[in-house]
Protein backbone atom coordinates (compact mmCIF):
# COMPACT_ATOMS: atom_id res chain seq x y z
CA UNK A 1 0.00 0.00 0.00
CA UNK A 2 1.38 3.28 -0.81
CA UNK A 3 0.84 6.34 1.87
CA UNK A 4 0.70 9.95 0.72
CA UNK A 5 2.51 12.64 2.87
CA UNK A 6 0.35 16.00 2.84
CA UNK A 7 -21.77 10.46 4.37
CA UNK A 8 -26.76 9.18 4.91
CA UNK A 9 -24.81 11.96 6.44
CA UNK A 10 -24.75 15.92 4.08
CA UNK A 11 -21.22 17.59 4.02
CA UNK A 12 -20.72 20.63 2.15
CA UNK A 13 -18.69 23.85 2.38
CA UNK A 14 -19.86 26.61 3.44
CA UNK A 15 -16.94 29.33 4.26
CA UNK A 16 -18.79 31.57 6.65
CA UNK A 17 -21.67 29.77 8.24
CA UNK A 18 -24.56 32.10 9.84
CA UNK A 19 -26.74 30.56 11.79
CA UNK A 20 -30.00 31.90 13.77
CA UNK A 21 -30.11 32.30 17.15
CA UNK A 22 -31.28 28.94 17.66
CA UNK A 23 -27.58 27.39 18.13
CA UNK A 24 -27.86 26.33 21.64
CA UNK A 25 -24.80 24.80 22.18
CA UNK A 26 -21.33 25.62 20.48
CA UNK A 27 -17.33 24.92 21.26
CA UNK A 28 -14.41 26.95 19.41
CA UNK A 29 -11.45 25.29 21.09
CA UNK A 30 -10.47 28.81 21.86
CA UNK A 31 -7.31 29.58 23.92
CA UNK A 32 -7.22 25.61 25.90
CA UNK A 33 -8.96 22.30 26.19
CA UNK A 34 -12.34 23.37 26.40
CA UNK A 35 -14.12 23.08 30.37
CA UNK A 36 -16.46 19.87 30.56
CA UNK A 37 -14.66 18.20 27.70
CA UNK A 38 -12.75 14.88 28.49
CA UNK A 39 -10.58 13.02 26.28
CA UNK A 40 -10.18 9.09 26.68
CA UNK A 41 -7.78 6.82 24.88
CA UNK A 42 -8.75 3.40 25.34
CA UNK A 43 -6.17 1.58 23.02
CA UNK A 44 -2.91 3.90 22.03
CA UNK A 45 0.55 4.14 23.67
CA UNK A 46 -0.14 5.97 26.44
CA UNK A 47 1.49 9.05 25.58
CA UNK A 48 -0.12 12.49 26.05
CA UNK A 49 0.09 13.07 22.30
CA UNK A 50 -1.69 9.77 21.44
CA UNK A 51 -5.08 10.99 22.59
CA UNK A 52 -7.01 13.93 21.15
CA UNK A 53 -5.64 17.14 21.91
CA UNK A 54 -5.66 20.64 20.73
CA UNK A 55 -3.54 22.38 18.28
CA UNK A 56 -2.37 25.52 16.48
CA UNK A 57 -0.26 24.17 14.31
CA UNK A 58 -1.58 20.98 12.87
CA UNK A 59 -0.37 17.35 12.05
CA UNK A 60 2.76 16.75 13.69
CA UNK A 61 3.75 13.18 11.86
CA UNK A 62 6.40 11.72 9.28
CA UNK A 63 2.68 11.69 6.64
CA UNK A 64 1.07 14.79 8.15
CA UNK A 65 -1.78 16.75 5.88
CA UNK A 66 -2.91 20.21 5.61
CA UNK A 67 -4.24 21.69 8.73
CA UNK A 68 -7.76 22.21 9.67
CA UNK A 69 -8.42 25.88 7.81
CA UNK A 70 -11.81 26.46 9.87
CA UNK A 71 -13.30 29.13 10.88
CA UNK A 72 -12.11 29.89 14.06
CA UNK A 73 -8.74 28.31 13.77
CA UNK A 74 -6.28 31.37 14.79
CA UNK A 75 -8.12 30.32 17.97
CA UNK A 76 -6.74 26.50 17.97
CA UNK A 77 -8.96 23.19 17.34
CA UNK A 78 -8.73 19.43 18.51
CA UNK A 79 -6.72 16.72 17.06
CA UNK A 80 -6.06 13.32 17.09
CA UNK A 81 -2.62 12.50 15.33
CA UNK A 82 -2.27 8.98 14.33
CA UNK A 83 0.51 9.14 12.39
CA UNK A 84 2.60 10.70 15.24
CA UNK A 85 1.94 7.83 17.75
CA UNK A 86 1.64 4.33 15.35
CA UNK A 87 0.45 1.53 17.63
CA UNK A 88 0.78 -1.29 14.81
CA UNK A 89 -0.72 -3.84 14.63
CA UNK A 90 -2.53 -3.11 18.32
CA UNK A 91 -4.54 0.25 17.09
CA UNK A 92 -5.98 3.39 18.08
CA UNK A 93 -8.84 3.91 20.05
CA UNK A 94 -9.85 7.34 21.04
CA UNK A 95 -12.27 9.61 22.38
CA UNK A 96 -13.30 13.27 22.94
CA UNK A 97 -16.37 13.64 25.04
CA UNK A 98 -18.60 16.39 24.94
CA UNK A 99 -19.84 18.21 28.54
CA UNK A 100 -23.62 16.92 28.95
CA UNK A 101 -25.95 18.86 27.06
CA UNK A 102 -29.59 19.58 28.31
CA UNK A 103 -31.78 19.31 25.00
CA UNK A 104 -34.74 18.24 26.95
CA UNK A 105 -36.88 21.03 25.10
CA UNK A 106 -36.04 20.50 21.71
CA UNK A 107 -37.53 18.25 19.04
CA UNK A 108 -34.68 18.50 16.55
CA UNK A 109 -31.24 18.42 17.20
CA UNK A 110 -28.22 18.83 14.60
CA UNK A 111 -24.96 18.56 15.14
CA UNK A 112 -22.94 20.66 12.98
CA UNK A 113 -18.54 20.63 13.04
CA UNK A 114 -15.78 21.63 10.50
CA UNK A 115 -13.46 19.17 10.02
CA UNK A 116 -10.13 17.62 8.02
CA UNK A 117 -9.65 13.95 7.32
CA UNK A 118 -8.09 11.38 5.53
CA UNK A 119 -8.57 7.93 6.01
CA UNK A 120 -6.37 4.80 6.30
CA UNK A 121 -7.65 1.72 7.80
CA UNK A 122 -9.42 3.85 10.09
CA UNK A 123 -13.34 4.74 11.11
CA UNK A 124 -14.14 8.49 12.13
CA UNK A 125 -17.52 7.78 14.71
CA UNK A 126 -19.87 10.35 16.18
CA UNK A 127 -20.52 8.61 19.31
CA UNK A 128 -24.02 9.56 21.61
CA UNK A 129 -24.96 8.56 25.22
CA UNK A 130 -24.41 9.61 29.10
CA UNK A 131 -22.74 6.80 30.56
CA UNK A 132 -19.33 7.22 30.82
CA UNK A 133 -18.65 4.49 32.65
CA UNK A 134 -20.02 2.15 29.39
CA UNK A 135 -18.60 3.69 26.79
CA UNK A 136 -19.64 0.48 24.36
CA UNK A 137 -23.12 1.35 25.51
CA UNK A 138 -23.30 4.59 22.89
CA UNK A 139 -25.03 4.84 19.75
CA UNK A 140 -23.10 5.06 16.90
CA UNK A 141 -23.24 7.01 13.71
CA UNK A 142 -19.94 6.78 10.80
CA UNK A 143 -19.08 9.93 9.39
CA UNK A 144 -17.46 8.91 6.15
CA UNK A 145 -19.35 5.58 5.69
CA UNK A 146 -17.61 4.01 2.29
CA UNK A 147 -14.44 5.58 2.37
CA UNK A 148 -10.98 3.92 1.22
CA UNK A 149 -7.23 4.02 2.42
CA UNK A 150 -5.82 7.40 1.17
CA UNK A 151 -9.35 9.59 0.56
CA UNK A 152 -10.34 12.72 1.70
CA UNK A 153 -13.15 12.98 3.74
CA UNK A 154 -15.04 15.45 1.90
CA UNK A 155 -15.16 12.11 -0.87
CA UNK A 156 -18.62 11.89 0.88
CA UNK A 157 -19.93 14.58 -0.76
CA UNK A 158 -18.15 14.51 -3.73
CA UNK A 159 -15.07 16.70 -2.99
CA UNK A 160 -11.67 15.90 -1.51
CA UNK A 161 -9.92 19.10 -1.72
CA UNK A 162 -12.84 20.61 0.93
CA UNK A 163 -10.90 22.14 3.92
CA UNK A 164 -12.41 23.01 6.52
CA UNK A 165 -15.36 20.27 5.11
CA UNK A 166 -18.59 21.20 7.30
CA UNK A 167 -20.48 18.33 8.05
CA UNK A 168 -24.32 17.92 8.88
CA UNK A 169 -25.73 15.38 11.34
CA UNK A 170 -29.36 14.91 12.58
CA UNK A 171 -28.59 13.26 15.58
CA UNK A 172 -32.58 14.02 16.70
CA UNK A 173 -32.87 10.34 17.50
CA UNK A 174 -30.65 10.08 19.96
CA UNK A 175 -30.28 13.70 21.74
CA UNK A 176 -33.69 15.46 21.18
CA UNK A 177 -35.62 15.30 24.16
CA UNK A 178 -32.92 14.16 26.37
CA UNK A 179 -31.96 16.56 29.39
CA UNK A 180 -28.68 14.89 29.92
CA UNK A 181 -27.28 13.90 26.32
CA UNK A 182 -23.21 14.03 25.51
CA UNK A 183 -21.47 13.38 22.13
CA UNK A 184 -17.96 11.98 21.30
CA UNK A 185 -15.72 12.43 18.66
CA UNK A 186 -14.33 8.72 18.21
CA UNK A 187 -11.01 7.59 16.47
CA UNK A 188 -10.75 4.17 15.81
CA UNK A 189 -7.91 1.78 14.15
CA UNK A 190 -8.14 -1.51 14.59
CA UNK A 191 -8.22 -4.74 11.96
CA UNK A 192 -12.03 -4.46 12.33
CA UNK A 193 -11.42 -1.16 10.60
CA UNK A 194 -9.66 -2.35 7.49
CA UNK A 195 -10.74 -0.17 4.13
CA UNK A 196 -7.67 -1.22 1.86
CA UNK A 197 -4.66 -0.05 3.99
CA UNK A 198 -1.87 -2.37 5.35
CA UNK A 199 -1.28 -1.29 8.70
CA UNK A 200 -3.62 -0.44 11.58
CA UNK A 201 -2.84 2.09 14.82
CA UNK A 202 -0.81 3.60 11.92
CA UNK A 203 -3.12 6.31 10.21
CA UNK A 204 -2.89 9.99 9.12
CA UNK A 205 -4.88 12.34 12.16
CA UNK A 206 -8.44 13.93 12.30
CA UNK A 207 -9.07 18.03 13.19
CA UNK A 208 -12.14 18.89 14.45
CA UNK A 209 -12.93 22.57 15.23
CA UNK A 210 -16.22 24.82 15.74
CA UNK A 211 -18.57 22.47 17.00
CA UNK A 212 -22.27 23.15 17.84
CA UNK A 213 -25.42 22.24 17.81
CA UNK A 214 -28.67 23.54 16.22
CA UNK A 215 -32.37 23.25 17.25
CA UNK A 216 -33.29 23.06 13.13
CA UNK A 217 -32.12 22.36 9.90
CA UNK A 218 -29.07 24.12 9.63
CA UNK A 219 -28.61 22.78 5.54
CA UNK A 220 -28.42 25.86 2.87
CA UNK A 221 -31.82 25.85 1.30
CA UNK A 222 -30.65 25.75 -2.52
CA UNK A 223 -27.48 24.62 -3.09
CA UNK A 224 -26.59 22.43 -6.08
CA UNK A 225 -23.46 21.39 -6.67
CA UNK A 226 -20.67 19.82 -8.82
CA UNK A 227 -18.87 16.75 -7.37
CA UNK A 228 -15.22 15.93 -7.59
CA UNK A 229 -16.24 13.50 -9.74
CA UNK A 230 -15.85 14.93 -13.24
CA UNK A 231 -14.05 13.68 -16.31
CA UNK A 232 -10.54 15.26 -17.17
CA UNK A 233 -8.85 14.42 -20.76
CA UNK A 234 -7.03 11.61 -20.55
CA UNK A 235 -3.18 12.80 -19.88
CA UNK A 236 -2.16 16.47 -18.53
CA UNK A 237 0.34 16.52 -21.63
CA UNK A 238 -0.18 14.80 -24.92
CA UNK A 239 1.75 14.77 -27.64
CA UNK A 240 0.43 16.51 -31.07
CA UNK A 241 0.93 13.13 -32.93
CA UNK A 242 -1.32 11.24 -30.43
CA UNK A 243 -4.48 13.14 -29.85
CA UNK A 244 -7.68 11.46 -29.21
CA UNK A 245 -11.03 12.45 -28.43
CA UNK A 246 -11.67 13.67 -25.55
CA UNK A 247 -14.96 12.94 -23.41
CA UNK A 248 -16.95 14.56 -20.82
CA UNK A 249 -18.81 13.78 -17.45
CA UNK A 250 -19.48 15.54 -14.35
CA UNK A 251 -21.61 14.15 -11.18
CA UNK A 252 -24.08 17.16 -9.63
CA UNK A 253 -25.60 17.13 -6.19
CA UNK A 254 -28.22 18.71 -4.64
CA UNK A 255 -27.17 19.58 -1.30
CA UNK A 256 -29.47 21.46 -0.11
CA UNK A 257 -33.03 21.54 1.61
CA UNK A 258 -35.10 21.99 -1.44
CA UNK A 259 -36.06 20.36 -4.82
CA UNK A 260 -34.16 21.70 -7.30
CA UNK A 261 -36.85 21.76 -10.71
CA UNK A 262 -34.81 22.04 -13.38
CA UNK A 263 -30.40 21.92 -13.74
CA UNK A 264 -28.13 22.52 -16.38
CA UNK A 265 -25.18 21.11 -16.59
CA UNK A 266 -22.24 22.86 -19.53
CA UNK A 267 -18.65 22.31 -20.62
CA UNK A 268 -17.06 25.08 -22.09
CA UNK A 269 -13.65 24.72 -23.33
CA UNK A 270 -11.04 28.18 -24.32
CA UNK A 271 -7.60 27.90 -25.85
CA UNK A 272 -4.96 30.03 -24.18
CA UNK A 273 -6.34 33.15 -25.79
CA UNK A 274 -9.66 32.87 -24.61
CA UNK A 275 -11.36 31.91 -27.50
CA UNK A 276 -14.21 29.44 -26.85
CA UNK A 277 -13.66 26.17 -28.97
CA UNK A 278 -16.09 23.79 -27.61
CA UNK A 279 -19.26 23.65 -25.75
CA UNK A 280 -22.25 20.86 -24.92
CA UNK A 281 -25.06 21.22 -22.19
CA UNK A 282 -27.51 18.76 -20.53
CA UNK A 283 -30.34 19.53 -18.56
CA UNK A 284 -32.03 17.72 -16.05
CA UNK A 285 -35.41 17.65 -14.41
CA UNK A 286 -36.31 17.84 -10.64
CA UNK A 287 -33.83 16.44 -8.28
CA UNK A 288 -34.35 15.62 -4.68
CA UNK A 289 -32.28 16.83 -1.75
CA UNK A 290 -29.62 15.12 -0.75
CA UNK A 291 -29.67 13.31 -4.22
CA UNK A 292 -26.62 13.14 -7.10
CA UNK A 293 -27.12 13.04 -10.92
CA UNK A 294 -24.41 10.82 -11.89
CA UNK A 295 -22.46 9.20 -14.63
CA UNK A 296 -24.49 11.08 -17.21
CA UNK A 297 -22.32 11.26 -20.66
CA UNK A 298 -22.51 14.65 -22.23
CA UNK A 299 -23.51 13.65 -26.19
CA UNK A 300 -20.31 15.43 -27.76
CA UNK A 301 -16.60 14.97 -27.84
CA UNK A 302 -13.49 17.09 -28.32
CA UNK A 303 -10.47 16.44 -30.55
CA UNK A 304 -7.91 19.14 -30.42
CA UNK A 305 -5.77 20.49 -33.81
CA UNK A 306 -2.48 19.11 -33.71
CA UNK A 307 -0.96 22.05 -32.69
CA UNK A 308 0.32 22.66 -28.78
CA UNK A 309 -1.55 24.78 -27.12
CA UNK A 310 -3.06 24.59 -23.69
CA UNK A 311 -6.77 24.96 -22.87
CA UNK A 312 -9.22 25.24 -19.97
CA UNK A 313 -12.52 23.37 -19.55
CA UNK A 314 -15.14 24.13 -17.84
CA UNK A 315 -18.13 22.52 -16.30
CA UNK A 316 -20.88 24.77 -14.71
CA UNK A 317 -24.05 23.85 -13.27
CA UNK A 318 -27.45 26.29 -13.27
CA UNK A 319 -30.65 26.27 -11.74
CA UNK A 320 -33.79 28.04 -11.59
CA UNK A 321 -33.38 28.80 -8.14
CA UNK A 322 -30.99 31.11 -6.24
CA UNK A 323 -28.42 29.41 -5.01
CA UNK A 324 -27.09 30.61 -1.78
CA UNK A 325 -23.35 28.81 -2.61
CA UNK A 326 -22.67 29.99 -5.77
CA UNK A 327 -19.17 28.92 -5.37
CA UNK A 328 -19.16 24.92 -5.81
CA UNK A 329 -21.50 25.27 -9.37
CA UNK A 330 -18.27 24.98 -11.47
CA UNK A 331 -14.97 22.70 -11.67
CA UNK A 332 -11.74 23.39 -14.12
CA UNK A 333 -8.84 21.48 -15.66
CA UNK A 334 -6.20 22.10 -17.66
CA UNK A 335 -4.79 20.19 -20.43
CA UNK A 336 -1.77 20.33 -23.03
CA UNK A 337 -0.95 19.65 -26.62
CA UNK A 338 2.70 19.52 -26.46
CA UNK A 339 5.45 18.69 -29.24
CA UNK A 340 6.72 15.38 -28.13
CA UNK A 341 5.72 14.88 -24.19
CA UNK A 342 3.42 12.70 -22.30
CA UNK A 343 2.92 13.62 -18.87
CA UNK A 344 -0.14 12.75 -16.31
CA UNK A 345 0.20 15.80 -14.20
CA UNK A 346 1.84 19.49 -14.59
CA UNK A 347 3.62 19.78 -11.46
CA UNK A 348 4.20 17.73 -7.96
CA UNK A 349 2.02 18.96 -4.88
CA UNK A 350 2.65 16.00 -2.80
CA UNK A 351 4.94 12.65 -2.11
CA UNK A 352 4.26 9.12 -2.31
CA UNK A 353 6.21 6.17 -0.40
CA UNK A 354 5.49 2.73 -0.16
CA UNK A 355 5.45 1.82 3.50
CA UNK A 356 5.24 -2.14 4.16
CA UNK A 357 7.99 -3.13 2.38
CA UNK A 358 10.92 0.01 1.10
CA UNK A 359 11.28 -2.05 -2.81
CA UNK A 360 8.91 -0.82 -4.72
CA UNK A 361 8.14 -0.17 -8.53
CA UNK A 362 6.00 3.40 -9.72
CA UNK A 363 5.09 4.69 -13.13
CA UNK A 364 2.13 5.55 -15.58
CA UNK A 365 0.54 4.15 -18.05
CA UNK A 366 0.47 6.07 -21.31
CA UNK A 367 -1.99 5.29 -24.75
CA UNK A 368 -0.21 5.77 -27.73
CA UNK A 369 -2.96 5.45 -30.79
CA UNK A 370 -0.35 6.04 -33.51
CA UNK A 371 2.98 4.41 -33.21
CA UNK A 372 3.63 4.80 -36.94
CA UNK A 373 7.58 6.28 -37.46
CA UNK A 374 7.44 7.10 -33.93
CA UNK A 375 9.98 5.61 -30.72
CA UNK A 376 10.22 5.82 -27.27
CA UNK A 377 12.97 8.22 -26.02
CA UNK A 378 13.05 9.38 -22.43
CA UNK A 379 11.82 8.89 -19.48
CA UNK A 380 11.78 11.50 -16.71
CA UNK A 381 10.80 11.78 -13.15
CA UNK A 382 10.77 13.04 -9.53
CA UNK A 383 11.93 12.35 -6.61
CA UNK A 384 11.55 14.22 -3.10
CA UNK A 385 14.41 12.80 -0.94
CA UNK A 386 17.47 12.70 -3.62
CA UNK A 387 19.65 13.93 -1.02
CA UNK A 388 19.46 10.77 0.98
CA UNK A 389 19.74 8.13 -1.98
CA UNK A 390 23.15 9.33 -3.12
CA UNK A 391 25.17 6.24 -4.51
CA UNK A 392 21.66 3.96 -5.12
CA UNK A 393 20.37 3.33 -8.23
CA UNK A 394 16.75 2.91 -9.58
CA UNK A 395 16.08 0.80 -12.71
CA UNK A 396 13.82 2.64 -15.69
CA UNK A 397 11.41 0.31 -17.70
CA UNK A 398 8.98 0.89 -20.71
CA UNK A 399 6.76 -1.74 -20.87
CA UNK A 400 4.42 -2.45 -23.61
CA UNK A 401 1.44 -3.74 -21.98
CA UNK A 402 -1.54 -5.00 -23.84
CA UNK A 403 -4.43 -4.49 -21.41
CA UNK A 404 -5.98 -5.87 -18.62
CA UNK A 405 -7.78 -8.29 -20.35
CA UNK A 406 -8.45 -10.52 -17.05
CA UNK A 407 -10.16 -8.47 -15.36
CA UNK A 408 -8.03 -8.11 -12.32
CA UNK A 409 -6.74 -4.24 -12.24
CA UNK A 410 -3.12 -5.71 -12.71
CA UNK A 411 -0.55 -5.46 -15.36
CA UNK A 412 0.76 -8.86 -15.36
CA UNK A 413 3.44 -10.17 -16.61
CA UNK A 414 1.51 -12.14 -19.16
CA UNK A 415 0.02 -9.14 -20.49
CA UNK A 416 3.17 -6.81 -20.73
CA UNK A 417 5.43 -10.03 -22.67
CA UNK A 418 6.84 -11.34 -19.16
CA UNK A 419 9.65 -8.02 -19.55
CA UNK A 420 10.07 -4.32 -20.52
CA UNK A 421 10.84 -3.02 -24.11
CA UNK A 422 13.36 -0.86 -22.75
CA UNK A 423 15.32 -0.68 -19.37
CA UNK A 424 17.98 1.79 -18.21
CA UNK A 425 19.41 2.52 -14.56
CA UNK A 426 20.03 5.80 -13.04
CA UNK A 427 22.73 6.77 -9.88
CA UNK A 428 22.04 9.38 -7.63
CA UNK A 429 24.67 12.02 -7.10
CA UNK A 430 22.23 13.39 -3.93
CA UNK A 431 22.56 17.00 -5.41
CA UNK A 432 19.32 16.41 -7.73
CA UNK A 433 17.06 17.97 -5.25
CA UNK A 434 13.36 18.09 -6.99
CA UNK A 435 14.82 18.84 -10.50
CA UNK A 436 12.94 16.22 -12.92
CA UNK A 437 16.10 13.09 -13.77
CA UNK A 438 16.02 11.98 -17.70
CA UNK A 439 17.37 9.31 -18.89
CA UNK A 440 16.94 7.63 -22.11
CA UNK A 441 14.57 4.77 -22.37
CA UNK A 442 16.60 2.05 -23.12
CA UNK A 443 20.70 1.90 -22.12
CA UNK A 444 21.88 2.22 -25.62
CA UNK A 445 20.04 5.96 -26.46
CA UNK A 446 18.90 4.60 -29.02
CA UNK A 447 15.22 4.35 -28.66
CA UNK A 448 12.23 2.05 -28.69
CA UNK A 449 9.71 1.85 -31.90
CA UNK A 450 6.38 2.22 -30.82
CA UNK A 451 3.31 0.62 -32.05
CA UNK A 452 0.14 1.70 -32.56
CA UNK A 453 -3.15 1.19 -30.49
CA UNK A 454 -1.01 -0.06 -27.64
CA UNK A 455 -0.79 0.96 -24.09
CA UNK A 456 2.72 1.73 -22.71
CA UNK A 457 4.66 1.95 -19.08
CA UNK A 458 6.61 4.00 -18.02
CA UNK A 459 8.17 3.04 -14.69
CA UNK A 460 10.99 3.32 -12.06
CA UNK A 461 11.99 0.65 -10.13
CA UNK A 462 13.37 1.19 -6.67
CA UNK A 463 15.02 -1.75 -4.20
CA UNK A 464 17.39 -1.18 -1.13
CA UNK A 465 19.63 -3.15 0.99
CA UNK A 466 18.85 -0.50 3.84
CA UNK A 467 16.12 1.04 5.36
CA UNK A 468 16.24 4.49 2.93
CA UNK A 469 13.18 5.34 1.86
CA UNK A 470 12.59 6.29 -1.84
CA UNK A 471 9.69 9.38 -1.84
CA UNK A 472 8.30 9.94 -5.50
CA UNK A 473 6.87 13.47 -6.33
CA UNK A 474 3.40 13.14 -7.03
CA UNK A 475 0.50 15.03 -7.78
CA UNK A 476 -3.51 14.84 -7.15
CA UNK A 477 -4.58 17.79 -9.01
CA UNK A 478 -6.14 15.60 -11.76
CA UNK A 479 -8.52 12.88 -10.90
CA UNK A 480 -8.44 10.53 -13.24
CA UNK A 481 -11.62 8.02 -12.20
CA UNK A 482 -14.19 10.01 -14.31
CA UNK A 483 -12.22 9.34 -17.34
CA UNK A 484 -11.87 6.04 -16.58
CA UNK A 485 -15.09 5.24 -16.29
CA UNK A 486 -15.94 7.18 -19.24
CA UNK A 487 -13.29 5.87 -21.56
CA UNK A 488 -13.87 2.24 -20.21
CA UNK A 489 -17.47 2.46 -21.35
CA UNK A 490 -16.62 3.33 -24.65
CA UNK A 491 -14.39 0.14 -24.70
CA UNK A 492 -11.13 2.34 -25.10
CA UNK A 493 -9.61 2.15 -21.28
CA UNK A 494 -7.69 5.22 -20.19
CA UNK A 495 -5.44 4.52 -17.29
CA UNK A 496 -3.36 6.81 -14.49
CA UNK A 497 -0.44 5.29 -12.12
CA UNK A 498 0.68 2.04 -11.36
CA UNK A 499 2.46 0.51 -8.04
CA UNK A 500 3.95 -2.59 -7.12
CA UNK A 501 4.68 -2.83 -3.73
CA UNK A 502 7.47 -5.43 -3.05
CA UNK A 503 8.61 -5.99 -6.97
CA UNK A 504 6.62 -8.68 -7.46
CA UNK A 505 5.81 -8.22 -11.49
CA UNK A 506 2.47 -7.44 -10.74
CA UNK A 507 1.97 -3.47 -12.00
CA UNK A 508 -1.37 -2.58 -9.45
CA UNK A 509 -2.83 0.42 -12.09
CA UNK A 510 -5.22 1.34 -8.93
CA UNK A 511 -2.86 0.91 -6.44
CA UNK A 512 -2.36 4.65 -6.46
CA UNK A 513 -6.23 5.12 -6.59
CA UNK A 514 -6.56 6.94 -10.08
CA UNK A 515 -6.83 10.31 -7.90
CA UNK A 516 -2.51 10.56 -7.62
CA UNK A 517 -0.06 10.08 -9.94
CA UNK A 518 3.56 9.98 -9.34
CA UNK A 519 5.70 12.45 -11.71
CA UNK A 520 6.91 9.97 -14.75
CA UNK A 521 6.73 11.39 -17.89
CA UNK A 522 7.59 9.79 -21.42
CA UNK A 523 8.80 11.55 -24.23
CA UNK A 524 8.32 9.97 -27.70
CA UNK A 525 9.71 11.24 -31.28
CA UNK A 526 10.60 10.83 -35.04
CA UNK A 527 11.86 7.01 -35.91
CA UNK A 528 15.84 7.11 -36.39
CA UNK A 529 17.59 4.28 -38.21
CA UNK A 530 19.49 3.13 -34.64
CA UNK A 531 15.98 2.83 -32.86
CA UNK A 532 15.81 -0.53 -31.23
CA UNK A 533 13.13 -2.61 -32.97
CA UNK A 534 11.09 -4.83 -30.65
CA UNK A 535 10.20 -8.58 -31.80
CA UNK A 536 6.67 -9.12 -32.80
CA UNK A 537 5.01 -11.57 -30.04
CA UNK A 538 5.55 -15.18 -30.51
CA UNK A 539 9.09 -14.58 -32.02
CA UNK A 540 10.83 -15.79 -29.27
CA UNK A 541 10.65 -19.26 -27.59
CA UNK A 542 12.53 -20.58 -24.92
CA UNK A 543 12.45 -24.50 -23.79
CA UNK A 544 11.80 -26.61 -21.63
CA UNK A 545 9.86 -23.67 -19.08
CA UNK A 546 9.89 -24.12 -16.31
CA UNK A 547 13.01 -24.92 -16.38
CA UNK A 548 16.22 -25.34 -13.56
CA UNK A 549 20.04 -25.78 -15.47
CA UNK A 550 20.24 -25.38 -19.13
CA UNK A 551 17.03 -24.16 -21.69
CA UNK A 552 17.27 -23.17 -25.06
CA UNK A 553 16.18 -19.83 -26.79
CA UNK A 554 14.59 -20.06 -30.24
CA UNK A 555 13.98 -16.88 -32.50
CA UNK A 556 12.56 -16.43 -35.24
CA UNK A 557 13.83 -13.00 -36.85
CA UNK A 558 11.50 -11.12 -39.25
CA UNK A 559 14.88 -10.11 -41.05
CA UNK A 560 18.30 -10.50 -40.92
CA UNK A 561 20.22 -8.13 -38.54
CA UNK A 562 23.40 -7.20 -37.68
CA UNK A 563 22.62 -6.59 -34.37
CA UNK A 564 20.77 -7.96 -32.01
CA UNK A 565 20.25 -7.12 -28.14
CA UNK A 566 18.82 -10.17 -25.35
CA UNK A 567 17.79 -9.61 -22.54
CA UNK A 568 17.04 -11.88 -19.76
CA UNK A 569 14.55 -10.52 -16.75
CA UNK A 570 12.33 -12.46 -14.20
CA UNK A 571 8.94 -12.01 -13.24
CA UNK A 572 9.71 -8.78 -11.09
CA UNK A 573 11.39 -7.28 -14.17
CA UNK A 574 14.89 -7.00 -12.88
CA UNK A 575 17.32 -7.47 -15.26
CA UNK A 576 19.52 -10.82 -14.69
CA UNK A 577 21.81 -11.24 -18.13
CA UNK A 578 22.18 -9.51 -21.20
CA UNK A 579 23.73 -9.99 -24.70
CA UNK A 580 24.62 -8.35 -28.03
Amino acid sequence: MIKHCLPTLSLLLFMQPVFAQNIFFSESFSGSFPSGWTSVQRLGTNLPSSNWRRTTVGPQGEFATAPLNSTTASGGWMIFDSDLNCNHPIGQDVWLISPPINASDKEIVWLVFETFYQSFNDRPMVRLGNNTANLDSWAGIEVFPGIVANQFGGVIEGDQSLNPQLVYLNISEYAAGQPNIRFAFQFLSTNATNNGADLTGCAYNWQIDDVKLADFDPRPSSDIRINSFFAVAPNAITPRSQIEPIGFLADIRNSGKTIQPATTLSITIENSSGEIVHQDSLVFGPIAPDSVVQNIFFQSEYTPPPVEEVYTATYFARTEIEDEVPANNSRSFEFEISDTLFAKQFGADLTSTAVEDLDYTFGNVFYVPNGSNLYARYISFGIANAHQLSGKTVNTYLYRWYGNDNGDFLANPDEYGGGPVGANAYTFTGSEGNDLITVPVDFESNGIALESDAYYIAAVQYETNGQVPLNVLASNALDYHAAYLYSDSLMRPQYAGIVDVGNTGQLDWTGFGLDVVPVVRLSIGALTTTADRILPKGSAKIFPNPVSDLATLQLRLPQLSDLVLLQLYDSKGILHWQKQ
